[in-house]
């Protein structure tokens, strides 16, 4: 069998949330099953193409929207899974990803619609056909669009798969946008890629993918509902007959607490006292006191969806409380500003506003709680990763939170759950948190028990695996 798998970042190329986590690791776990499996994404400024050894093929591609030609080279890069850049100087030299502090940028539409095309031009002139091609998120949403029309007799044996990460990001533009990507006219209807006037790119990958699939079962529910659908749940409900949940993992080798270069001191739980080792150099590196205190931590995205309104809500109530905090993240500016503005201010709360991967790996190594109060969360990877370090995760019950977390009140429970995001409700499962940590013994059991449940990558590419072949085979 043969999958293309396509998507906008993937780890350790370029990274700006966990989607390139996904699309790093798990093709590489559907190539351990012995399929074919090739990853396709744009070749960024900001990718080192000299650090991650990317070459450059002789194969250039010519992409043409309505007013304008494209150019793309197409590099490559080999390991167990073989990943495709597709570079463009105008559409992906620039210094952002999607876009900068002040927002995205506005010709996202030709960007990714570009890539999109670029992608099947690519696979029709090396003449690769594969069983499955396999869409992540809105950036390449239209690819399933374009194998059902302008491409059909090209690709009419190929199948399609759209993966939503997040419904939230949907590639929302202007109908002029429309006209502007030479797509066919029939297509601006309320039926395909037009949604409340305006073009919808992860519409369109919904309507027209063969099978999509969500990054966990609880989300999958979620979506369909107005609460959690922004504005998708009737499409979907139309679509629930091949509307699949299935949760992300992680993968072992990259997050293990054991061999991680980034962290103090490695440490295996057969020696939790080397835990505290990282725990105590966390605390002197960001200025907070109290080894016998509780620590507790927040590694995110600073936006809505991830509950930070709720943090800075309680931030206050919280820093009266015996423990220490450490916050790590960036995101909308005006939480960026609010919580520079919060530096220092309480002297038992770090706060260190910037995107630092080897940081967060300290702050997993050394913490004894990963808090996660997040309003909505279609899968979630960092309490997966927190988890696999030893540290006992404190979230608000929803999507895929709602899949890997199990209050300690429930039988063979390990974490805290809270159901409502007020604060009222966020605080108490703090002060949950501390009454947990009072029994020592208990606790680090705990944290052992935390560190051998199985989140690894093995079952989700299995379930995969068995869809493409449901796809192909029928």
């Amino acid at each position: 069998m043969k999958i293309v798998y396509v998507a906008s970042e993937a780890y350790p190329f370029v990274k700006t949330g966990g989607i390139a986590d996904v699309v790093g690791s798990l093709p590489k776990f559907i190539a351990k099953e012995g399929i074919k499996i090739s990853v396709c994404i744009p070749l960024y400024k900001n990718i080192d193409i000299k650090k991650h050894n990317i070459q450059k093929t002789d194969i250039s591609l010519e992409v043409s929207s309505k007013d304008k030609t494209f150019l793309f080279d197409v590099y490559k890069y080999k390991d167990s899974v073989k990943f495709y850049f597709f570079y463009n100087k105008e559409l992906f030299g620039r210094d952002g990803i999607y876009g900068t502090e002040e927002g995205y940028y506005p010709d996202n539409h030709i960007r990714f619609g570009a890539f999109s095309y670029a992608v099947l031009e690519f696979l029709k002139k090396t003449g690769f056909m594969p069983d499955i091609i396999h869409v992540n998120s809105w950036q390449p949403a239209l690819i399933p669009v374009l194998t059902n029309t302008k491409y059909k007799e090209i690709f009419k044996r190929v199948k399609t798969v759209q993966t939503i990460h997040n419904i939230a990001y949907q590639g929302v533009f202007p109908e002029n946008a429309f006209k502007e990507l030479d797509l066919e006219e029939s297509l601006w209807s309320s039926k395909f890629l037009e949604h409340k006037g305006k073009l919808n790119f992860l519409k369109g990958g919904i309507v027209f993918s063969d099978a999509i699939t969500t990054v966990s079962p609880t989300y999958m529910r979620e979506i369909c509902t107005p609460e959690y659908g922004f504005g998708l749940d009737g499409v979907l409900r139309d679509n629930c007959h091949k509307l699949y949940g299935i949760l992300n993992g992680i993968d072992y080798s990259i997050w293990n607490p054991e061999k991680d270069t980034f962290i103090y001191k490695n440490y295996s739980f057969s020696n939790y006292a080397d835990k505290l080792v990282n725990k105590e150099k966390l605390l002197k590196e960001t200025g907070l006191e109290g080894i016998e205190k509780p620590l507790f931590s927040f590694v995110g995205k600073l936006k809505d969806e991830h509950g930070v309104s709720l943090l800075l809500e309680g931030l206050e109530e919280i820093s009266k409380l015996d423990l220490n905090f450490i916050i790590l993240g960036h995101g909308e500016k005006r939480y960026n500003e609010l919580f520079k503005r919060l530096s220092g201010k309480y002297k038992n709360v770090y706060i260190k506003v910037a995107f630092d991967e080897p940081f967060s790996r300290k702050i997993y190594a050394g913490t004894d709680f990963l808090v996660k109060p997040s309003l909505y969360e279609p899968c979630g990877l960092s309490q997966m990763i927190a988890m696999r370090y030893g540290d006992i995760v404190i979230a608000r019950k929803t999507g895929g939170l709602a899949d890997t977390v199990k209050d300690v009140l429930e039988p063979n429970g390990y974490g805290i759950l809270f159901k409502e995001p007020v604060l009222e409700e966020f605080l108490f499962a703090i002060e949950r948190g501390l009454n947990l940590y009072k029994n020592r013994e208990n606790f680090i059991n705990l944290s052992k028990y935390v560190a051998t449940l199985d989140f690894s990558w093995e079952q989700s590419a299995a379930k995969y695996i068995r869809l493409y072949e449901a796809l192909k085979f029928g």
